[in-house]
């Protein structure tokens, strides 16, 4: 059992103790008694663990590949290959797993407790935030494997759609849907081009703002789709989006599509009902204990929430266990907790995984890598 002490929770009224036994939260109360570990924040804000809906984890060692608008994602991807083969070569070299385990370590740094990953099984067993399993992904209409939408079996169906401008991709979706004979539960990513009437079509859209508008200019017609389908949110890899989903939350925010209860939905309740991940994406006693605890620069909780960055995140927990953990609070834990130093942004963390260590060997293949991790200590 552990206590999460004085957290003003997202949503509620005033500071409140949060009991964690086991993976779950037991009970949220005023104020809880004595005796039990604990950790004293304050009155930070506390939320629940963001669930990113759309990540290619191997991708995340990429810097931003691109020199749009393009047309489409079909342009894009003969651009850079004509134009930036040596970096793409360079990255390609590094394991996969290494590639891997950068990308989860995005994720956890910006208080991400489950990532969609689009592409093949990312074998991140042990990983210490949850990788969405259990779906089928395909890449797109155009370059994915679209038979494998006529294999009657129940698991989610993921892919690009839309992804582009003009009558081709926007057709691109009728053909998807139209594959879809078993009437399986879509979820589509980035629909630029999608028509509201196709939007009816998907149990979710996942919208990623920062990457489209890097390589088309524009993004998905937000605002009417949502009248359609369950609004997601996703960052996409470090090849067309920055690494910090703080950065992309708030361009977000400046396009008012959503309103602020809408935009956190979308990375929280809206996610797991629609990725079926259950128990998660809300504070509540018998809830799953994936809590994200940062520091509250702004009084009202709203305002709060959007102005955070990695450096603010004072705790992330998944499933009752701490995974990232500010260098301040490191003395309220016991010496038995298994964290090793991390500097990010040049702030002092610590986390379930070596990532001083994981710095160092990705810098050996590569000068520099997107996500600002220190090297040392």
């Amino acid at each position: 059992m552990i206590i999460l002490r004085n957290v003003e929770i997202l949503g509620g009224p005033g500071v409140r103790d949060v009991i964690i036994e086991g993976q779950r939260i037991r009970e949220i109360v005023s104020s809880a008694p004595g005796g039990d570990p604990e950790i004293a924040f304050g009155g930070a804000l506390a939320f629940p663990g963001l669930i990113n809906s759309h990540d290619h984890l191997e991708f995340d060692c990429y810097e931003q590949l691109g020199g749009g608008p393009y047309r489409d994602y079909i342009e894009w991807g003969d651009a850079i290959h004509r134009r930036h083969a040596v970096a793409i070569a360079a990255v390609e070299a590094v394991p996969r797993a290494l590639r891997v385990r950068a990308g989860i370590a995005k994720n956890l740094l910006c208080g991400v407790t489950s990532v969609a990953h689009h592409g093949p099984d990312p074998a991140c067993a042990g990983a210490p935030i949850h990788v969405i399993g259990g779906t089928r992904t395909i890449h797109s209409p155009r370059l994915g494997r679209l038979r494998a939408m006529l294999v009657p079996e129940r698991r989610l169906v993921v892919a690009h759609v839309g992804e582009g401008v003009g009558i081709e991709a926007e057709r691109e979706i009728d053909t998807f849907i139209r594959w879809n004979v078993w009437r399986k539960k879509l979820i589509g990513v980035h629909a630029i081009a999608m028509r509201a009437d196709q939007a009816e079509r998907f149990a979710g859209l996942v919208w990623c703002p920062v990457s489209n508008e890097f390589l088309f200019g524009c993004t998905a017609p937000i605002a009417r789709l949502k009248k359609h389908a369950a609004i997601l949110f996703g960052t996409d890899s470090t090849l067309t989006a920055p690494w910090n989903i703080w950065d992309h939350l708030r361009r977000a925010r400046e396009h008012g599509a959503l309103t602020d209860d809408e935009l956190i939905a979308a990375l929280t309740t809206n996610a797991a009902l629609v990725w079926n991940v259950s128990n998660r994406g809300y504070i509540a006693a018998g809830a799953a204990a994936d809590i994200v605890v940062a520091r509250k620069r702004h009084d009202d909780q709203r305002e709060a929430f959007f102005a955070i960055n990695p450096e603010d995140i004072l705790l992330v927990m998944t499933n009752g266990v701490i995974v990232l953990l500010d260098a301040a609070l490191r003395t309220q834990l016991g010496a038995g907790a298994n964290l090793f130093p991390a500097v990010v942004n040049g702030v002092e963390k610590f986390a379930a995984e070596n990532y001083l260590e994981l710095a160092r060997t990705l810098r050996s293949f590569l000068p520099s890598i997107p996500v600002p991790i220190a090297a040392n200590g």
